[in-house]
């Protein structure tokens, strides 16, 4: 008759556990910074910088405004409208070709931000770094046809990007923002990886790609 060893149970249960609270952890990661919610993020990080706080308060205002409607809202709502329609089935685009008409719309949605922060007087740098996202989502929509690129990367790519470029751009560095991008960037990638949404080769590409476009974009205008 085998002897069942208590600490053999006791190492399985906690191994168990640990795997639930990594799984749980990479579900919120992925919840916390889906690609849709970085626009709030990366607009907070911006509007915090002094420089900013010497405009009006109306340009703030539209600013926050374009970015919630023309970055989260529009791509929202063109996502359930093309669910509802039928084009695409899951709100969540997990098979890689319907991602095609969401992502060049939200592409759209991008390039027309730009050009309205561009109107208030914002530097120009800034819609630069929208652009530069937009053709990133572009990229991203034209790769996921044929290959599942991670738009969870490309999105915290283009984040930290944006930081970089306004730190050189306006003389600032901030150390500890830079960091925090650094270590949110590496903890998506680990959180898509852990819960088998896509491989290594598919989170690098989505990561260089949101990192590089907007880069990009800024070096040539």
């Amino acid at each position: 008759m085998e002897v069942i060893n208590s600490s053999e149970v006791n190492s399985s249960h906690s191994g168990i556990n640990n795997n639930r609270f990594v799984e749980f952890l990479s579900k919120v990661l992925s919840v916390v910074f889906f690609p849709l919610f970085l626009p709030i993020y990366g607009a907070a990080m911006l509007l915090s910088i002094t420089f900013f706080t010497y405009y009006p308060s109306d340009c703030i205002y539209y600013a926050w405004y374009y970015t919630l409607l023309l970055g989260v809202a529009i791509p929202f709502v063109c996502i359930l409208l093309l669910k509802l329609v039928g084009v695409i089935s899951d709100m969540r685009l997990r098979e890689k070709r319907e991602r095609l008409f969401p992502y060049l719309l939200t592409g759209i949605s991008y390039i027309v931000c730009a050009v309205e922060l561009y109107t208030l007087a914002f530097p120009l740098f800034v819609s630069e770094i929208v652009a530069g996202v937009a053709l990133s989502l572009i990229i991203d929509a034209v790769v996921s046809y044929f290959w599942k690129i991670s738009a969870h990367m490309t999105g915290v790519g283009s984040v930290l990007s944006g930081v970089l470029i306004t730190s050189f751009l306006m003389g600032i560095f901030n150390v500890h923002c830079v960091i925090g991008c650094v270590f949110v960037c590496g903890l998506v990638a680990m959180a898509r990886l852990y819960l088998h949404k896509h491989t290594p080769a598919q989170v690098l590409a989505g990561f260089f790609n949101g990192f590089f476009s907007p880069l990009l974009i800024t070096l040539v205008i």
